[in-house]
């Protein structure tokens, strides 16, 4: 039996040993808290129905807010303070706090103040505090400067938040159709008025207003046959006819159009699907919890990502608004086929250059230098609507699936795809560049 003791102990010495110089691991329950508020933020936004572009903004700050608190944790992470243009300095706590509760409540206040259903997150808020009382035997001190510290960060985040421009851009009038050829012009079904064609105006994070990353410049509108503009019509058209139940798969897995019009007779209705927004996030997410990242890591990934998107978005409405180019469907009707329609439902903005292939591309970027690779994936993102899932070997390969099922989908051309990936690789590598989460 003494024998026995001492090797049952040693192991036990050893833990304890291992665990004191390497930190307690984060107790149960927690160790996945980012990736649950960024879930929870996704399903918020499809429930209140966010343009993809306002849903940019709605996803970054929350997550710049916890990882804020969290750099406050940690001393290896530096603050985005004189990093993200105009973000103030972030109090620190004054007395005892946990941390990761405090992000959390950062993550869901500034939350709250950008979405509709903030009920949605008080239930989160009520559920996640239930898990934190368990594991910390109800330390009703611990707790309020906990919550007290993260709503303080977060009406910090907020006042920051206001001086973005989004509410002026609310008060501004509506998008004019502009009297050319190559306008862009409201599509069917519902032939809506331009979406956020002030989002140009709105303060970009991380590059200076005169260095925004701008796209390669159009193709010149031309209806003559001879012209690269119409041929490369009439290669979106002879493909579009002869689609494929593979094309059509991929146009469809990638569609995240927030919000499709449906008409049936008489009667229309919406089909609520994730955004470009939601769909990165949940890749990244299972590829946090694939990997195992710690809070830190989970912290960094999340706030790269969502500054890619948000950029992103910034950078292609600016050149939409810019070359505001008409849809291949307006096109085509014009002069191929007046009855062709487009396989998925042309979405209300101008064509150059493709959001799919500017977001998907900066994501795929930080994506891949933030995670541990090699990394092949298999996301399951949409089969909450009857998709199955699909298989990358990589975030690059899931990025230009992204991008070229915008054309199987008959509402974008080749250079506003090609063109686009270059764009999203030149802001993911800025955002690279410019941001440091980690100190030297």
């Amino acid at each position: 039996m003494k024998h026995l003791s001492n090797f049952i102990l040693k192991p036990v010495c050893y833990l304890f040993i291992f665990l004191f110089l390497n930190g307690i691991p984060a107790k149960a329950g927690q160790e996945n808290y980012l990736v649950r508020c960024n879930q929870k933020l996704v399903d918020v936004i499809m429930e209140d129905l966010f343009t993809p572009a306002v849903a940019s903004r709605v996803k970054v700050y929350p997550n710049v807010a916890a990882y804020e608190v969290l750099s406050k944790k940690d001393s290896r992470l530096a603050s985005l303070h004189n990093q993200l243009n105009q973000l103030p300095a972030i109090s620190s706590p004054d007395s005892k706090v946990d941390y990761s509760l405090a992000a959390l409540f950062a993550f869901t206040t500034v939350s709250k103040k950008l979405v509709y259903s903030e009920y949605m997150f008080t239930e989160f808020e009520n559920k996640e505090l239930k898990i934190w009382k368990k594991s910390h035997k109800g330390d009703t001190v611990l707790q309020k400067n906990s919550l007290a510290y993260g709503r303080k960060v977060a009406n910090e985040i907020i006042q920051w938040m206001k001086g973005d421009n989004y509410d002026y851009t609310r008060t501004l009038s509506r998008y004019v159709i502009a009297d050319s050829a190559g306008a862009w012009v409201p599509t069917g079904p519902g032939y809506a008025n331009a979406l956020e064609p002030n989002w140009p105006l709105m303060r970009s994070f991380v590059f200076d207003s005169t260095s925004i990353v701008k796209a390669i410049p159009n193709i010149p509108y031309s209806e003559d046959k001879n012209s690269t503009y119409y041929k490369n019509a009439k290669v979106l058209y002879d493909q579009s006819v002869n689609l494929d139940t593979a094309k059509r798969l991929t146009a469809w897995y990638w569609d995240d159009n927030p919000n499709i019009l449906k008409s049936d007779g008489h009667v229309n209705y919406f089909i609520h699907k994730v955004s470009p927004c939601g769909h990165w996030v949940r890749i990244a997410s299972q590829a946090i919890k694939n990997k195992g990242l710690d809070e830190f890591k989970t912290a960094e990934v999340y706030t790269y990502l969502t500054l890619a998107i948000y950029e992103a978005f910034l950078s292609c409405w600016t050149e939409k608004y810019k070359s505001n180019s008409l849809r291949p469907e307006t096109y085509i009707n014009r002069l191929i086929s007046p009855q062709w329609k487009s396989y998925i439902e042309t979405p209300p903005f101008p064509e150059y250059t493709s959001g799919h292939s500017v977001t998907s591309s900066a994501c795929a970027t930080v994506l891949t230098e933030l995670i541990p690779q090699p990394y092949a994936f298999t996301d399951s993102s949409v089969m909450y609507i009857n998709l199955p899932a699909r298989h990358f070997k990589s975030f690059r390969e899931a990025s230009n699936q992204a991008s070229i099922s915008r054309f199987y989908g008959g509402i974008h051309y080749m250079p506003s795809l090609d063109n686009g990936v270059i764009q999203g690789k030149e802001i993911g590598f800025g955002i690279l560049k410019r941001v440091k989460t980690r100190k030297k």
